[in-house]
């Protein structure tokens, strides 16, 4: 149960910086009830909270917001091929290998996801099963199946929609079936159909694209759209979607729109890299990959120069790319130009806000959930200290602790 942890003389990256100094976090009913300086820590505080057993040293450690990704798909199996997979097994079998996953996420400090695409709506079971307690893992944002026109990119969890009304029907269906985000395919993908689509392909068209984000914001819910060509983007951006997925073709144009609107890019460049040059995967979406990955770079260098919010997203699960990789995608993005502690922001605090829940969750900071992890080293040194976590609290209660 969620107890009052106290996380005593720690560093900590609040979710956008480094504090100044060392720092202790006091836990109380599932929430950060407190941040002192460590040096003035009341004594009493410590000892209750040694004789319970509820006291964490920090030892050279730096706390950080529970990791957030915010492009998995937790059915997807990671292999050379993830829709073969699928089409070899049971809805059951899936989801019961879908557990898996996430506990793999949770372990690794990703305390949410967000879940963009999932067939027979699984991944929506999924996230209502944690929540209930019925199983372990992450807190799971997900759309269910993915709005696309009929023949679109990514069919095999596709709800095939054709002209403003079904695009109307789609959205409502979605949100029926508890989707906590509608995700739509704009354009063509790298992988999924070995014909018939190219990247920059225009899908869902303007006018289906507003119907859905006009229906989805009326309920409150945000809408992420697969987007690669130039075209399409424009379309999501006319839209108002809310986030970009991939933007390979983003113009400077449209990344001063984005940045004036706030609508955020998570540009998952780790996933092209691997489908570009992992083993086994189909030779049609390597040499689509292969095309398309240095101009992603680029995208993601157009985006920061003009103020757009970049959000981390690993899209694990897809070709070459396991359960959990968002290490490899916040390096990816510390490669490709930002600063540790914007890499680390984008899977903290400004993926908090991607999902509408920096209110909630994102940061260290008194009143908010506690999301938490500790990791050896400090993270805005080198992101590689992301890969030695100890702890990771989950609303408070202290779910992964060294053995």
């Amino acid at each position: 149960m969620a107890g009052n942890y106290v996380i005593h003389d720690v560093a900590i990256f609040d979710g956008e910086q480094l504090l100044d100094g060392r720092h202790t976090v006091v836990i109380d009913a599932g929430r950060i009830a407190d941040i002192l300086p460590a040096g003035a820590v009341p004594a009493s505080l410590l000892e209750e909270a040694r004789s319970s057993g509820r006291l964490v040293a920090g030892e050279g450690r730096t706390l950080l917001p529970g990791l957030i990704d915010l492009h998995v798909h937790l059915t997807w199996s990671a292999g050379a091929d993830p829709v073969a997979t699928l089409a070899l097994e049971t809805p059951e079998q899936t989801l019961l290998r879908s557990v898996g996953h996430g506990l793999a996420q949770r372990d690794a400090g990703i305390t949410t996801v967000r879940d963009l695409g999932s067939p027979h709506d699984l991944a929506i079971r999924l996230s209502e099963a944690v929540a209930a307690g019925w199983v372990p893992g992450p807190r799971i944002i997900a759309s269910g199946r993915t709005l696309i026109m009929t023949g679109g990119h990514d069919p095999f969890w596709g709800l095939m929609v054709d002209g403003p009304a079904e695009a109307l029907k789609g959205v409502r269906t979605q949100l029926f079936a508890g989707a906590q985000v509608i995700k739509v395919s704009a354009t063509g993908g790298v992988y999924g159909r070995a014909a018939g689509e190219a990247v920059d392909d225009v899908e869902l068209l303007p006018e289906e694209l507003a119907i859905i984000t006009q229906q989805a914001h009326r309920r409150g819910v945000k809408v992420a759209a697969h987007a690669i060509g130039e075209e399409g983007i424009t379309n999501c951006l006319d839209a108002g979607i809310d986030t970009i997925e991939h933007g390979h073709f983003l113009t400077r144009e449209q990344a001063k729109r984005m940045a004036d609107a706030g609508t955020i890019l998570v540009p998952t460049l780790f996933v092209y890299q691997q489908v570009a040059g992992a083993d086994g995967v189909p030779e049609y979406a390597s040499a689509k990959a292969r095309a398309i990955v240095e101009r992603h770079r680029e995208a993601v260098a157009i985006a920061r120069d003009a103020g757009v919010r970049i959000g981390a997203g690993s899209d694990a699960g897809s070709p070459g790319t396991p359960h959990p990789s968002l290490l490899k995608e916040i390096e990816c993005l510390v490669g490709a130009g930002l600063p540790p502690t914007e890499a680390l922001a984008a899977a903290t605090s400004i993926a908090a806000e991607a999902l509408g829940l920096e209110g909630e969750i994102g940061r260290v900071c008194a009143g908010l959930a506690a999301d938490l992890i500790l990791v050896e080293g400090d993270p805005t040194a080198s992101v590689a200290a992301l890969r030695h976590v100890t702890h990771v609290w989950q609303q408070g209660r202290l779910t992964v602790r060294p053995m």
